[in-house]
């Protein structure tokens, strides 16, 4: 079963000619230690600039399938790499060599080859054809336990389990290991299957400890991490590893291969062969050896971490309360005493400014009643002001307007007498005369009718409204609508007096300042209140504006109006888009009855 991936890893399209590299790995795709190998090999080809690659990866599975695998994958490279040169094949572990080396000729018979395993292949290898470069995977058992004797020295009994097919890999362990037979006593667990191997780890003497390397068969037995996992579990003494895979499982640590390391020092090395180097010349790299541990381990078995190796590097490292937040526990002390001598102070200031708040309380209390006395004065003023009108008004109706009719009369009949007074120019002064004396006598009844309309106490409101705004649409050449919800009922007169005055402010300031051509008048109650709505089509304004410059004497007429009584105002305008001005306020002001006033 082969499994393969394509992956371009740089643009070609900048002129560069691409190269291929093909890697082939040992076991399937989805092994944790493949997946870190070809992630980093790829991120080196990838971060060089000079040169173009596209990479391919291949999986060798002969150790799940049997020699089928090799040949399936052998053909099966044949057929997919047909007319594609390979110009750099990478090997992982010394069998997946043995298939590049014994199918070389056929598949790719002058591409260099980038090794990396166990076994160092020797000088007559390496030179041959287009030459071998070599990475040393080295083991670090002996590493591994030597750090393990220095971090529990009350050891007595290592279990090695170190278990293979291949007799040479295991003699290969035992003879690095025997070193160490004088200072403790080594036991090698070869157990046929992983359960039995699980119950010898169960049944371990006190001040041992256990040295997993790896337990292969030849059966279909637990992956490596799997079975790392299963034996830390089941061990009362602490496990140690010789790979950074098994770092989170439950062993304790050791010194391990770097998985990711090695995949970037092979990258670098295919890299060195594309960019010109043969690879014949490129001496035995050395993949690196790192002290690694896991600390919920070392805390587990009460290891003291001073006694890691130098460089070691911590895995899970949970730091103490006073590592994480000691820096916040002393600004936190720091803050503390500060706010006590500030809360010092303050209890201090507090009676200054209790004082300086009854000081306050009292001149908002004053300022409050200034207020009122001032909207009282205010609406006094007001009701002085239309009851000033109203004379001014019965004395222009009742005296200069009666003279004037008198005088009109006369020019009529002095024009129909007979004698000189026929005279064509004579004729001529007298009806203009008469036509001037008109004028005067319309224009002093509507000067009364504004300062106080008649119509508002003889035809109630409503009327008197819809009269003015016919009187609006023929003075400025506008049209102007009147709408009401029919009978209003009794009106108080201060009330019918203000919305009047209102409506005619609202409508002068729409036709003479606001180049209003379309208005609408709206008036209706609701219970006991009444509602009196203008508005107009005409150019806006800011009312911000016009509140900050004071220049909008109209609308604070109508904004006092309307509290004199009761009421309150809202105004909407915007600019371009018209003005709309709503009043609403009680029939009777204060509470009090209505006055006998038409409706």
């Amino acid at each position: 079963m082969v499994f393969a991936t394509l992956l371009p890893l740089s643009a070609s399209a900048q002129g560069r000619p691409v190269r291929n590299v093909l890697t082939i790995h040992q076991s399937a795709e989805f092994f944790p230690a493949n997946r870190i190998l070809d992630a980093a090999i790829r991120e080196t080809l990838l971060n060089d600039p000079a040169v173009a690659v596209d990479y391919y990866a291949e999986y060798l599975e002969s150790d799940r399938f049997g020699a089928d695998a090799t040949r399936t994958l052998a053909e099966y490279t044949r057929q997919k790499y047909r007319g594609r040169h390979i110009d750099v094949v990478i090997a992982m572990t010394n069998d997946s060599l043995q298939f590049a080396l014994g199918h070389r000729p056929d598949l790719f018979p002058d591409a260099p080859i980038v090794f990396a395993g166990l076994a160092v292949p020797e000088a007559s290898v390496r030179n041959a054809g287009a030459g071998l470069a070599a990475v040393r995977v080295g083991s670090a058992y002996a590493q591994s336990l030597r750090a393990a004797l220095k971090l529990q020295p009350e050891t007595e009994r290592v279990f090695v389990i170190a278990k293979s097919p291949n007799p040479r890999n295991v003699q290969a362990a035992r003879a690095e290991l025997d070193q160490f037979s004088q200072r403790v006593k080594l036991a090698y667990l070869d157990a046929a299957t992983t359960s039995e191997l699980l119950d010898q780890v169960r049944n371990l003497p006190p001040k041992s400890l256990v040295l997993h390397i790896w337990h292969r068969t030849d059966g279909n037995g637990a992956r490596a991490e799997e079975l790392a996992r299963m034996v830390a579990a089941a061990s009362k003494a602490p496990v140690y590893g010789t790979t950074d895979m098994n770092i989170g499982t439950g062993i304790v640590g050791g010194v391990v291969r770097g998985t990711r390391e090695t995949g970037l020092l092979v990258g670098q090395l295919a890299l060195q062969i594309l960019n010109g180097t043969r690879a014949q010349d490129i001496p035995v790299e050395d993949a690196p050896l790192v002290p690694m541990f896991d600390w919920r381990q070392l805390k587990r078995f009460g290891i003291d971490r001073s006694r890691l190796p130098p460089g070691s590097i911590i895995q899970y490292w949970t730091p103490s309360v006073w590592e994480t937040y000691g820096a916040y526990i002393i600004g936190a002390i720091v803050i503390f005493a500060a706010q006590l001598l500030a809360i010092g102070g303050l209890i201090i200031q507090r009676e200054r400014r209790r004082r300086a708040e009854h000081l306050l309380t009292t001149s908002e209390a004053t300022i409050r009643m200034n207020y009122q006395r001032i909207r009282q004065l205010a609406r006094r003023l007001m009701n002085a002001q239309e009851a000033t009108r109203a004379d001014i008004a019965r004395d222009l109706h009742d005296g200069v307007c009666q003279e004037l009719a008198g005088v009109s009369i006369a020019v009529g009949r002095l024009k129909g007498s007979h004698g000189t007074i026929e005279d064509p120019t004579t004729q001529d002064a007298l009806s203009k005369i008469q036509h001037e004396t008109r004028v005067i006598f319309e224009d002093i009844r509507r000067l009364s009718h504004e300062l106080h309309p008649a119509t508002l106490r003889l035809i109630g409101l409503p009327d008197a409204l819809e009269a003015h705004c016919k009187e609006v649409e023929a003075r400025h050449a506008v049209r102007v609508t009147f709408e009401t919800n029919g009978q209003l009922g009794n009106l108080h007169s201060d009330v019918a007096v203000c919305l009047f005055r209102i409506a005619q402010e609202a409508l002068r300031n729409a036709t003479v300042h606001g180049d209003a051509r379309q208005l609408a008048v709206s008036l209706v109650r609701s219970n006991q209140d009444v509602e009196l709505t203008i508005t107009d089509d005409g150019r806006g304004f800011d009312l911000d504006t016009v509140n900050t410059s004071g220049v909008g004497l109209g609308l604070i007429s109508i904004d006092e109006r309307a509290h004199a009584v009761g009421g309150c105002v809202e105004i909407r305008s915007v600019a371009g888009r018209g003005t709309t001005i709503r009043v609403r306020g009680p029939v009777a002001p204060d509470g009090t009855e209505p006055a006998s006033l038409a409706s």
